[in-house]
């Protein structure tokens, strides 16, 4: 086995610290994402009824809203657990907006505070 493989699976086993906060920054970054999507929804209905109303197309409009949702939805689903590197949001096949804990083993996504150095 190269020596590149080597080093990687004894390095595996610990997780950096560093890069565990920034994974789980980037667990809460798309999930502020995608609810903010959902919680401009309203502004969204709002803007193509309003379009209808003069009597314009609604195509453009909707097709970007759609392809953004799409995006956030699926870098959310994507995004894994630092600490047991199953699927963060997804135990089945729905992806769960509310929780803030890996579905699988636990693991919050809230940032914990490093011990205070003496």
């Amino acid at each position: 086995m190269p020596k590149s493989q080597q080093s990687n699976k004894k390095t595996s086993g610990t997780p950096d610290p560093v890069k565990f906060g920034k994974d789980l920054r980037g667990i809460v970054r798309v999930r502020t994402r995608l609810a903010v999507c959902f919680w401009t929804l309203p502004v969204y209905v709002v803007a193509i009824w309003m379009l209808l109303k003069n009597g314009r197309s609604i195509d453009s409009m909707m097709w970007i809203y759609m392809v953004v949702y799409a995006g956030f939805a699926i870098d959310m689903s994507m995004r894994n657990c630092p600490n047991c590197r199953k699927q963060f949001y997804v135990k089945s096949i729905f992806l769960n907006l509310l929780t803030k804990q890996c579905v699988h083993c636990g693991q919050t996504s809230a940032p914990t505070e490093s011990p205070p150095k003496d």
